[in-house]
């Protein structure tokens, strides 16, 4: 894919998760090879989305996860000669460490000699893997403020939900000149796909999860109320996406569909339930990382993006046992249609 050479020197620097192009030739998960004039990189494809116009795009995408730009303006301007507008996030392997900015209070928790890139997963922040100096194993979390979720809303959710449930426990977080460092406990255990007979341990951590009382959970963005409006409102936006998947409706039957099929449902969901947030240790426990999207909303919220994981990590076929240990003798296939569509929202 032809790219510039600001677009590859802000992708290598952290500074821009997605590419506007006329390009329609890749899909989720695919690799791809973006060439400029002075040199090439390998990205990994995992959103695709089409839009209209460039005020559709940036009405649902803020324009700095774009690149370093000063405004709306100034994005739409860039990109101003492209008329079919294909949306790609992408993911790049870093190695570097943003460690010019590091403050002092940070520097009195790690050792700096055991730092190593973590790779693995889709976040957008860059994810190192060292020890504090007391020799602990510990995450810290590097993010420009452009990203999609600010590290703080990741960190506040971790906290709420140390003594609920079993989540790393928190030991720094600041904001220094537009870049978050966020550090905390690195657990034990391997994404839960890697483990013999996990599905049932998936099963009973999730039921645990949406029987955790909300009465007192300050996080709502991802409420069914909240999302039926955003859907709602950018229906003209996120329409081509749809009609896609679902040739057969029209905007009329999807707004319908989406008033009448609003699921019913009320607890607190991880917000990206999927097999490499879910730790399984040797002695079969279960963790949880990546909290950034915790929220209440509907039990399928978590269903939905879980059984999309077991499809991608080839594990379909032990869904059932999932569902016969989380507690549902069948799953309600409207409602995860319905999580389906408001998922082209959720950019």
């Amino acid at each position: 894919m032809k790219v510039t050479n600001r677009e590859i020197n802000n992708i290598k620097e952290g500074r821009q998760v997605y590419i506007i192009t006329e390009d329609d030739n890749y899909n989720n998960e695919d690799f791809v090879l973006l060439e400029c004039e002075l040199e090439s990189i390998e990205v990994e494809i995992t959103i695709k989305y089409k839009y209209n116009s460039l005020d559709d795009c940036f009405s649902l995408i803020p324009y700095n996860l774009f690149g370093d730009f000063k405004s709306k303006e100034d994005a739409k301007d860039y990109y101003k000669n492209i008329k079919n507008i294909i949306v790609y996030r992408t993911k790049f392997d870093n190695k570097r460490l943003l460690n010019s900015e590091l403050d002092s209070d940070l520097l009195e928790f790690i050792d700096l000699t055991s730092i190593n890139k973590n790779t693995i997963g889709h976040s957008s922040s860059e994810v190192y893997e060292l020890k504090l100096k007391d020799s602990t194993n510990a995450i810290l979390k590097v993010q420009y403020l452009s990203g999609r979720n600010s590290l703080k809303e990741e960190y506040e959710r971790n906290k709420w939900l140390e003594g609920k449930l079993n989540v790393p426990k928190v030991y720094y977080y600041k904001e220094l000149n537009g870049i978050e460092y966020y550090l905390m406990e690195k657990k034990d255990g391997v994404s839960a796909h890697k483990v013999e007979s996990f599905a049932s341990l998936v099963g009973e951590n999730l039921k645990q999860i949406h029987s955790i009382d909300i009465t007192n959970c300050p996080f709502k963005n991802n409420s069914t109320d909240n999302l039926l409006k955003i859907a709602i409102d950018k229906i003209d936006i996120i329409l081509p996406t749809i009609l896609e998947i679902y040739p057969e409706m029209n905007k009329e039957i999807i707004i319908d569909f989406l008033k009448n099929n609003k699921p019913t449902d009320s607890v607190l969901v991880h917000g990206d339930y999927s097999l490499p947030n879910i730790l399984i240790n040797d002695n079969r426990e279960v963790s949880l990382i990546d909290l950034g999207d915790v929220s209440i909303s509907t039990k399928y919220f978590d269903l939905y993006y879980l059984k999309k994981s077991f499809a991608r990590n080839k594990k379909i076929g032990c869904f059932k046992e999932f569902l016969e240990s989380y507690g549902l003798s069948e799953i309600d296939e409207k409602s995860m249609k319905w999580m389906d569509i408001i998922d082209k929202v959720l950019f």
